[in-house]
């Protein structure tokens, strides 16, 4: 019997970026993929998206974790996919080896987020070019994740992790909640994203060492036996600040083993 072929929906959520220039991410998939993704933005904004692209939806909901959380809620598709307004993706042309160029075609990415889902996973991610170098198979569980998430949303929603529970950092609290209770996350590595530091709006319009502090807290108080607080440097621009900010370390694969195993 031929297997129902799953639903996919691509939400960007945006914030202070309007204008077909500064939607860096909705470009890449208007110019390099069939999927067309949803922007996800203030009331205040609609207006304004809707001049260069149709598909936009408004929400009250302010900060990026109750954005994320209010789409996971009231999207219909069988796979959500969680990408952030400002980045690009590049590829592994020969999976022997980790060189990268840019992405000409997305559609097989999304294919392989597909697959991930189909294969049992609840949630997993695409590989950040940071790091990326570092990985040489194409895929890996339990591992850090953030910018570009993809799930299985009625599963998550079955869950009692949320995207809500920090004001920032709030995806490391969504991941270690479905880690520890026995869902492994999978990185896909052959595809990479890239993102610009600094760009004025998004997270940036509201983010605060204090607030990124009061995060790193947060999420050490939640999950002690997995994350340690640390101070890190900034060796380029950073959204918020030069020089040093509180940051996190994790442990994910020790957060997902203390689960007992796959659910």
């Amino acid at each position: 019997m031929e297997r129902k072929k799953k639903s996919v929906g691509i939400y960007i959520p945006t914030l202070n970026r309007v204008g077909k220039e500064r939607q860096l991410s909705l470009k890449e998939f208007l110019s390099k993929s069939s999927h067309v993704p949803t922007l996800v933005c203030p009331k205040s904004e609609v207006k304004d998206h809707l001049k260069y692209h149709d598909k936009v939806l408004k929400c009250k909901k302010k900060g990026i974790g109750k954005v994320r959380q209010w789409i996971l809620e009231n999207a219909k598709e069988d796979v959500v996919i969680l990408c952030d307004d400002d980045i690009n993706f590049q590829f592994r042309p020969d999976e022997e080896t980790t060189k990268l160029e840019q992405a000409t075609d997305l559609d097989p990415m999304i294919k392989q987020c597909v697959r991930v889902i189909r294969k049992g996973y609840i949630h997993g991610g695409v590989s950040a070019r940071q790091g990326n170098n570092h990985i040489k198979v194409s895929e890996l569980d339990n591992k850090r994740n953030c910018n570009f998430h993809f799930l299985s949303r009625k599963k998550v929603l079955k869950t009692e992790a949320r995207f809500d529970r920090l004001p920032v950092m709030e995806d490391f609290h969504f991941i270690l909640s479905l880690l520890t209770q026995g869902f492994p996350n999978r990185i896909i590595y052959n595809y990479c994203w890239n993102q610009k530091p600094g760009s004025v709006g998004g997270c940036n319009t509201y983010r605060t060492l204090e607030l990124q502090a009061e995060a790193a807290e947060g999420l050490k108080e939640a999950f002690p036996d997995f994350v340690t607080v640390v101070e890190k440097t900034n060796k380029t621009d950073w959204s918020i600040a030069k020089g040093t900010r509180k940051d996190v370390r994790v442990q994910w694969k020790k957060a997902y083993e203390s689960s007992g195993g796959a659910k």
